[in-house]
């Protein structure tokens, strides 16, 4: 898809932190982590893709299903858990 499109149009398509779906998330990651969410009742689902600190791109998706707690606190986990990769990559 970048060959054929290139990352700003891609990038155009996935909303980033304080925009579209994650507006109130990702803020820090502004720019550097893309998503798009998808919710049902008791399933939370995210894909996109990041850019590490050392700007290596990753593409990821998450399913998370039956969940016992909110979908804003299984939303804050996926947060934290994608700052980590990016850091830690």
């Amino acid at each position: 898809m970048n060959r054929d499109f290139g990352m700003s149009r891609i990038e155009a398509i996935f909303p980033t932190g304080g925009s579209g779906t994650i507006s109130s998330y990702y803020l820090e990651e502004k720019g550097h982590i893309f998503v798009k969410t998808g919710t049902l009742s008791g399933v939370v689902a995210l894909s996109g893709f990041l850019y590490t600190r050392k700007n290596q791109l990753l593409l990821f998706s998450i399913l998370v299903n039956n969940h016992r707690t909110s979908a804003s606190e299984v939303r804050r986990s996926i947060e934290k858990f994608l700052k980590t990769i990016r850091t830690k990559y």
